[in-house]
């Protein structure tokens, strides 16, 4: 056999081969006893036995790919025959560094001149001689020492020793086995290889055309780790784009807040400074008046002091000295007027449309349709041609002012006839009024702000007011379920997905928020009802109970968590105070005294008389009748002050289609107002008789619920729009 000088790519290879590469990834170390997985990873017998005893299975720690695991266990894995081999080459690689002179392995006295290839023996001459004449190494091929160096750095391959056969230990493996794909000694050619049931090869004809193979696939692999690399790449400059995005995003987002935050501090400081320029005045004034009104009650005070004195403790002569002084002087001071002056209270309107405007909003007070000053108005105008005219609203004092009061306007025309004309706000205290001649004449404008004399007002019908609008803010709403009027006329209303009361004024301006913290689960107010007292009963849906309250939210009982089952409409019994509950799970009535104790229920599942499916709203007059929207039936069924069935009708509009009653409401037992799905407001007589449908279907209404009314004239009946997120308030 004659050795190879030549470099070759694979010697190139194995001179870039580190002490890294030989060493297991799990223990650190140099290979023991290597185990090649089929993933192509290699590690230590030992390294693998403790990972499968931790983990329970055969994971890869390189790849994290799981292996079946073979009956034998980890011993069984097929040992790594070439990485030992690689091992021992590099140790002989350093030995040989370290040792300039290398003792020969057969004598251990002389030095030694050359290497067997096959034995792995570093042999001096006289143990060659001996090596080349016994008959079993005859036959091996030996190098001279600088021979070895120089193949061990350039073509290791070449050093490797013969592979025998593990049946047969003194057979060199000749053969490869197709069949079993197998290397093979002749022996086992002849005893568990035999032809023709197995297909042997020549080794190494085998193994180089799995080498051209191999190779084929190498190169293969090598573009699909380029790959990989170009990919992770341009994951990592993905990530550092977010990265820089996210930050540049940041800070935009947090430049915005500042440029608002700053815009905002100015319109506040323009409005406080606005706000004192305004108020100074008026607060010095108020100052006066507080002064001057001291003097004039300590006169009067003093006065007093001294006559009651005179009349219990004087006698006649002395009462009498005083009467030509003390009369006129009373009289002075009964004359003595006595009230502050009166000033304008100013009104802060907030802007909706601050980011496109930006201005908070105006301060808006009243304003005296005396003062006010028009400008554009012309001598002639073409017949047919349209003119705007400026309206300048002022207050008393002649100061322009943005008013609080609405501005109108209207023309009498050379017929006589009224006219209404447009007005424009202009959001600074000035009014475009638009005018179009028609006809030749003269043209009488005249503007009011606010309200007209009574007797020129007109009945105002439908809708009249929307309050709210969706959100968690103060004022806005979110599927308001139910309405009440309390004894200040403002309107309670159960803000139920806001877990919340909200008061506003009769204006729909908000006042304040009630919020109950303290049960198991969050305060969901489904409806209201209010006494005669001002005490507050809350349906709360979440906690299956009745919240009594006062006005300012303090919580005075519970009831009703034993018995309710999915409570839906409240009412409370003029006359004695007894609460009625409409059980919307439970398809009953159930009635409680005001203190919360439980007397009775009325009704159960069905379509017959006195029976419900699924009731809501509930309503009591003042002599005991009780109505109950009996939503699934499509009618509202009437009983008597002992709960006994009296009569039912259907919910109707107009003698149309049946619908399902919701809300319900009744005004001096006269009339039954009822909110019914789908979307309207209906009016019946307390008998039943269908009045009028109150709304109209551009007023929009959506899922309407709790009513509630007023005593106004005409009525308002309020109502929570529950799938607009508004209340809206009707006149009737």
């Amino acid at each position: 056999m004659s050795v190879k000088m030549a470099a070759t790519p694979e010697s190139k290879f194995l001179e870039k081969i580190s002490e890294d590469f030989l060493c297991c990834a799990i223990c650190l170390e140099h290979f023991k006893s290597p185990k090649i997985l089929p993933c192509l990873h290699t590690f230590c017998e030992q390294c693998l036995v403790t990972l499968v005893e931790k983990i329970g299975s055969l994971n890869c720690p390189e790849c994290r790919h799981e292996h079946q695991l073979p009956v034998g266990g980890v011993e069984a894995l097929k040992g790594n025959t070439f990485m030992t081999n690689l091992i021992e080459m590099f140790e002989q690689r350093l030995e040989t560094v370290k040792r300039a002179k290398i003792d020969c392995s057969g004598c251990e006295e002389n030095v030694g001149t050359r290497r067997c290839v096959e034995c792995e023996l570093l042999l001096c001459d006289v143990c060659v001689k001996a090596h080349r004449i016994i008959p079993v190494t005859r036959s091996h091929q030996l190098i001279t020492i600088d021979e070895f160096r120089t193949v061990q750095s350039t073509n290791p391959v070449v050093l490797q020793p013969l592979e025998f056969c593990s049946a047969h230990p003194n057979n060199e493996l000749e053969f490869y086995c197709e069949t079993c794909q197998v290397p093979v000694c002749v022996n086992c050619t002849i005893v568990k290889h035999r032809i023709p049931e197995h297909v042997h090869r020549d080794l190494k004809d085998a193994a180089d055309e799995y080498l051209t193979e191999l190779k084929a696939m190498v190169d293969k692999l090598k573009v699909k780790e380029q790959e990989a690399e170009k990919n992770k790449t341009l994951a990592k400059q993905i990530h550092t784009d977010l990265t820089e995005r996210y930050s540049r995003e940041e800070r935009m987002v947090r430049m915005k807040a500042e440029e608002i935050i700053k815009k905002t501090k100015r319109e506040e400081q323009r409005l406080i400074d606005e706000l004192n320029h305004i108020y100074t005045d008026k607060i010095a004034k108020a100052a006066t008046d507080i002064d001057d009104l001291e003097l004039k009650h300590a006169n009067i005070k003093s006065a007093c002091t001294y006559l009651e004195a005179l009349m219990h403790h004087g006698n006649s002569a002395q009462l009498l000295s005083t009467r030509a002084d003390a009369l006129p002087r009373i009289q002075q001071l009964l004359g003595v007027f006595m009230k502050p002056c009166v000033q304008n209270v100013d009104l802060f309107e907030a802007n909706e449309k601050f980011n496109e405007i930006g201005m908070l909003g105006s301060l808006r007070w009243d304003g005296s349709t005396s003062t006010c000053t028009d400008e554009n108005i012309p001598n002639q105008q073409v017949k047919g041609n349209s003119v705007d005219l400026l309206i300048t609203t002022r207050d008393s004092s002649g100061k322009q002012v943005i008013p609080k009061q609405q501005v109108k306007a209207k023309v009498r025309k050379p017929c006589g006839a009224l006219e209404e004309l447009s007005v424009s706000d202009n959001e600074d205290g000035t009014y475009t009024v638009t005018l179009c001649r028609q006809v030749d004449g003269v043209y009488e404008v005249t503007v009011t702000i606010g309200t007209h004399p009574p007797q020129e007002s007109p009945v105002i019908r439908g809708l009249v007011k929307t309050i709210g609008s969706k959100g968690n803010a103060e004022g806005q709403l979110q599927h308001p379920f139910g309405v009440a009027i309390n004894k200040d006329k403002d309107i309670v209303i159960a803000d139920t997905a806001n877990n919340r009361l909200q008061v506003t004024d009769k204006d729909g301006k908000f006042k304040k928020s009630l919020v109950f913290t303290q049960f198991n689960h969050p305060f969901r107010p489904c409806d209201i009802v209010i006494s005669s007292d001002n005490t507050y009963y809350s349906l709360d849906d979440s906690n299956n109970q009745v919240v009594v309250s006062d006005e300012n939210g303090h919580v005075i009982r519970c009831f009703g968590q034993n018995e309710l089952q999915d409570p839906q409409g409240i009412a409370v019994k003029p006359v004695d105070g007894n609460v009625y509950v409409t059980d919307y799970g439970g398809n009953c009535v159930r009635v409680y005294t005001k203190h919360g104790k439980y007397l009775e229920s009325f009704g159960s599942k069905g379509k017959g008389q006195g029976e419900f499916n699924l009731p809501w709203g509930i309503a009591v007059e003042s002599t005991g009748m009780v109505y109950v929207a009996d939503c699934n039936n499509h009618r509202i069924q009437v009983f008597n002050a002992d709960k006994k069935y009296l009569n039912s009708f259907d919910c109707k509009s107009g003698g149309r289609g049946k619908k399902k009653p919701r809300g319900i409401s009744i005004d001096n037992n006269t009339h039954l107002y009822v909110t019914a799905h789908p979307r309207c407001l209906l009016k019946f007589e307390s008998n039943g008789d269908f009045v009028c449908r109150i709304d109209c279907d551009k007023d929009g209404l959506k899922t309407p619920t709790g009513i509630a009314l007023t005593d106004d004239v005409p009525c308002r009946v309020v109502v929570a729009d529950s799938y607009n997120h508004r209340v809206k308030v009707f006149a009737q």
